[in-house]
Formats: structure tokens, sequence, C-alpha cells
């Protein structure tokens, strides 16, 4: 029986990291909500941050081929904004963007997004 090639072990988590990052996001979304100290500004950016791991989780699972290109700009911009705080946080945002970008560009992710796979 002919099926297409199962989806490489590397993109499999990376699809996880950021499908947890987009439930992280929408929970500080409603959280910020529901605060009555909460700021629109900070509504809007754990929106649009869940937004944006949504759309790199989706893409990633569903082998598009520009896939890649979203997950390293938003690891690269979570780790950026990490870079600010000292600690726990900057070695999580810097861990994320090389886990990343090692992830996908291991041999067997690049073949996968390519479609270069044979049919088993």
């Amino acid at each position: 029986m002919l099926r297409p090639p199962t989806t490489p072990t590397p993109v499999r988590a990376t699809v996880l990291a950021f499908a947890l990052l987009s439930l992280l996001f929408a929970l500080a979304t409603v959280h910020r909500l529901l605060s009555s100290t909460g700021s629109l500004g900070a509504v809007a950016f754990f929106a649009v941050m869940t937004a944006a791991c949504t759309l790199v989780a989706i893409s990633l699972a569903a082998r598009r081929r520009w896939a890649p290109y979203p997950a390293y700009a938003l690891a690269g911009l979570l780790a950026a904004a990490s870079l600010g705080l000292f600690g726990a946080i900057t070695i999580v945002g810097l861990g994320l963007l090389a886990g990343v970008v090692l992830a996908l560009n291991s041999r067997v992710s690049r073949d996968w997004f390519r479609g270069h796979g044979r049919l088993r």
C-alpha cells in the first residue's frame, strides 16, 4: 500500500513547540482580557502572537514549502525579545531559536519539505 512519508521527528517536535506556545499565548490573552489591570496593548500583543504561532504550527504540519521561513522569523523574534531579560527566559528564547534552526535544517526535514520522499 502506498502512503505519503511520515513527518520527521524534528518537524514534529517543532510543530509541538509552536502549538504549545500558541496555547500559552492564548491563555495569556484570556488572562489579560479578564484582568482588571490589563491593557489593550497586551491583549493585542498576545492575540497576535497566538495567531502567529498557530500559523507556523499549521503550516509546518501541512508540509508547506514556505513553512520554515515563518518559523525562523518567529523563533528569531521570540529570541530577540528574550535578550533584554536575563536568566532562564533568555536561555529558553535562544534555545527555541537554536532548536528550530537545527530541526528544520536537518537533511530529513529539508527533504520532507521539498517532497522528495519516496512513497512506501
